[in-house]
């Protein structure tokens, strides 16, 4: 299954490559404009930096990136069934399950961190080493179990098969028995896109000090963005396809 998947995507990706890019970067930019002016805007200091740094995570992953996902699979999806779809139908499908789909996500990381996360506070609040070390080496564990159980299953919420609770239940059905495969095909994609945000990481980081950098580091973070989501997205689609066609057969 992980090589079908791994070519399928791959397909995919070169087919839809011009489009899928192009909107994932019209989706990240505003958002990178919008940390460049901040950054540029308020004074240099480590607080500021971890600040930024912070608001870009959270607006990242429960706005853009489920934007462009969900319009990064609807163009896949709408590509296989030879059907029209312009950019202005893809974004207004994505604003109209853009709730569902992170209530769906925030679902599975609550998921992944509820007990781990019960742990942690109690040690922190008792101080105890043990209790803490334990619930760091349960979210370990519960990211990597729970986290490839429920991986399908935001895509389900865009394919319209099921969303929010039942989606995660309808992702925990579909890779019941297929674990390694699903991990394999996570772990694949999660290795591709982190040597393209590698690479140009260190291209942003040879940009002089100062606002160039800033700048620089500003093009750098959409451009990845425009290379990757749509990888993991398609990734993640066709992955949910081939599950389903498993469970079918």
């Amino acid at each position: 299954m992980v090589r079908s998947v791994i070519r399928e995507v791959l397909a995919l990706y070169r087919r839809l490559f011009r489009p899928l890019t192009l909107a994932t970067a019209l989706i990240f930019l505003p958002f990178g404009i919008a940390l460049l002016a901040l950054e540029l805007a308020v004074p240099d200091s480590q607080s500021t930096q971890q600040s930024i740094a912070i608001i870009e995570v959270v607006g990242s992953l429960l706005l853009f990136a489920p934007l462009a996902s969900i319009v990064v699979i609807r163009s896949a999806m709408a590509a296989e069934n030879d059907e029209p779809l312009t950019f202005r139908q893809a974004m207004g499908d994505a604003f109209g399950l853009l709730p569902t789909y992170v209530i769906t996500q925030l679902l599975v990381l609550l998921v992944i961190i509820a007990l781990p996360g019960l742990l942690i506070v109690g040690g922190w609040i008792s101080g105890s080493q043990l209790m803490l070390t334990l619930g760091l080496g349960t979210l370990l564990g519960s990211a990597i179990l729970n986290g490839v159980r429920l991986g399908v299953a935001t895509v389900s919420v865009v394919t319209g098969d099921a969303q929010m609770a039942p989606a995660l239940r309808h992702s925990a059905q579909v890779t019941r028995g297929r674990y390694w495969a699903v991990l394999g095909v996570i772990v694949v994609f999660s290795l591709m896109a982190f040597a393209v945000a590698l690479v140009f990481s260190s291209i942003g980081l040879a940009a002089p000090a100062g606002v160039a950098n800033s700048i620089a580091g500003a093009v750098v973070s959409v451009i990845t963005n425009a290379l990757t989501v749509p990888l993991i997205a398609l990734g993640t689609y066709r992955l949910y396809r081939r599950l389903q066609d498993a469970k079918r057969a």
